[in-house]
């Protein structure tokens, strides 16, 4: 087992491919919805005979961007958040406080996935207007975002154990432990 493989396989490394993955297709997502946008003006004021199915892709792919994107962010902690409490507390309280807040996404997301599932199975025979996509895959982006949110915000709890300090961040103190990256610097 070469290095590359032994770092892929700890939590932290299958966690930062995780993570690449996400951005990767985030990115090819983007530039999918770029390139079928730009063809379809380009095809509707240049050509005049516009593509009938490119919104509708360009919708499709922007919600698994959504999705996808939002679990991006969640590992690496960034999402909007009003911080109030946690600057007036120690450092082992805004640890616990990180933990709840991280349990509280994790169990909203589960509990969105079972009643999603159900939804997701029952559309899945609808095809879409222009394309024919099975609503499931539409709706299966909400299930896999909500998933991944889900393993990233286990993964951020776990780094908030794993990472027991906490270090000034834009004049605040913070825990660093939020990003699940496999550091704690």
């Amino acid at each position: 087992m070469n290095t590359q493989e032994l770092q892929r396989a700890t939590p932290a490394g299958r966690m930062r491919w995780l993570v690449a993955v996400e951005r990767g297709a985030s990115a090819g997502l983007l530039l999918m919805i770029l390139g079928t946008m730009s063809a379809q003006v380009v095809a509707r004021y240049l050509l005049h005979a516009p593509i009938s199915w490119s919104e509708e892709w360009a919708r499709f792919t922007l919600i698994w961007l959504a999705f996808l994107a939002a679990a991006m962010v969640m590992a690496q902690g960034q999402h909007i958040a009003v911080d109030v409490i946690s600057p007036w507390l120690g450092s082992k309280a805004r640890r616990h406080l990180q933990c709840f807040q991280n349990a509280v996404v994790v169990l909203a997301c589960l509990l969105l996935l079972i009643g999603g599932f159900r939804f997701v199975w029952r559309v899945g025979l609808v095809g879409s207007p222009a394309l024919g996509i099975p609503k499931s895959y539409w709706y299966g982006a909400a299930s896999v975002g909500l998933g991944l949110i889900a393993v990233h915000g286990v993964a951020n709890i776990l780094a908030v154990f794993r990472c027991d300090r906490s270090e000034a961040v834009d004049g605040i103190e913070r825990d660093t432990a939020a990003p699940h990256d496999g550091s704690c610097s």
